[in-house]
């Protein structure tokens, strides 16, 4: 179930970065997260649910899924703080120029495990089809999705704050699935800790919440002192 929720989330953090590129910049990430999805149809249908989800289990492999998640939210969290500082400083700086331009490649893995569960589900379809048909809906969430987010929040500084937490909160997930055993690898005997997650989620709404807020009354308090 975490795994199905790193995704998601996953998915979140690339959507609201793309929300910072020009739409046609999107629109080619979307074609090639599209490729990539039609190219792995043929790995992806030789693999094992059982294997998969074994993989899934090994302690080994969670721990290797946690480290990649560190260091990918690092670089979103690293990209967050120079853009605040070039939105402050009105001067963009280097790192600043190269971490704008970092796609989120765990995207990748993301879609390679949504297309094999697909492929799962939907037992008796053509393989091509399935494909074709996940590759348009991540097409279409892509591009739709990063001009939605840049029409529901236009201010920058608000679009650098969401993609800062959902960062952090992807990096507490991944800690979690290692750290609490219960939650990826679980016992069949255990139930999921739900206290955990709700309280990980609980602290993301509030953060955001309290950011929200305070960038308002900044920006009102600005526009009161010119």
């Amino acid at each position: 179930m975490v795994i199905a929720i790193l995704t998601a989330f996953i998915a979140i953090n690339v959507v609201l970065k793309l929300s910072f590129w020009k739409f046609w910049h999107t629109a080619v990430w979307g074609g090639v997260a599209f490729l990539f999805v039609y190219l792995a149809t043929d790995f992806a249908s030789e693999q094992s649910q059982v294997a998969l989800d074994a993989m899934l289990n090994n302690p080994t492999v969670l721990s290797n899924i946690t480290v990649l998640l560190t260091v990918e939210t690092a670089l979103c969290i690293a990209f967050c703080f120079s853009s605040l500082r070039t939105l402050f400083k009105g001067t963009q700086s280097k790192w600043n120029k190269i971490l704008q331009w970092y796609p989120n490649l765990l995207l990748f893995p993301a879609l390679f495990y949504l297309l094999t569960q697909s492929i799962f589900y939907f037992t008796g379809v053509s393989f091509a089809y399935i494909a074709l048909g996940v590759g348009t809906v991540i097409f279409l969430c892509i591009v739709g999705g990063a001009l939605g987010i840049k029409k529901l929040l236009p201010e920058k500084d608000l679009r650098l704050e969401l993609h800062f937490l959902v960062s952090l909160l992807i990096t507490l997930l991944g800690l979690i699935s290692t750290a609490n055993g219960q939650i990826l690898y679980m016992p069949q005997s255990e139930p999921l800790n739900i206290q955990v997650l709700g309280t990980t989620f609980l602290f993301f709404i509030l953060l955001f919440t309290v950011g929200f807020v305070l960038s308002k009354l900044y920006w009102k308090f600005r526009r009161n002192r010119i």
